[in-house]
C-alpha cells in the first residue's frame, strides 16, 4: 500500500513506533539543520532519509547507525533491516 506521499506503508503500529522513535532524536538533528524521514517501510525493512546537514555528516553514522537504529529495533524487533539515504 502507498500514501500520498510515496510512503509505503506497513502496519499502522510499527510506522507509528519508527515515527516515535525518530521524534527522540529529532529536536538533536534540527538543531544542526538536518533530519530524518520515512521513505518506505514494509513488515522487514525501513528506509529513512537524512535530509539538510545529515547528509554526509560524519556523525550521521552514530546519531543513526547507533542511536536511532538501538531506540527503532527495541520498538520494532520485527524489522529486520533499517537502511538510510541521503537526500541533499
Amino acid at each position: 500500500m502507498h500514501s500520498n506521499l510515496g510512503i509505503t506503508i506497513m502496519d499502522s503500529k510499527t510506522l507509528a513506533a519508527v515515527s516515535e522513535q525518530i521524534a527522540k532524536i529529532d529536536p538533536v538533528v534540527k538543531a544542526h539543520q538536518g533530519g530524518v524521514e520515512i521513505v518506505s517501510a514494509t513488515e522487514d525493512e525501513v528506509v529513512l532519509a537524512l535530509k539538510g546537514h545529515c547528509a554526509g555528516c560524519p556523525m550521521a553514522p552514530i546519531t543513526y547507525g547507533k542511536i536511532l537504529n538501538k531506540y527503532i529495533q527495541e520498538a520494532c524487533p520485527n524489522l529486520k533491516s533499517i537502511k538510510y539515504v541521503e537526500m541533499k
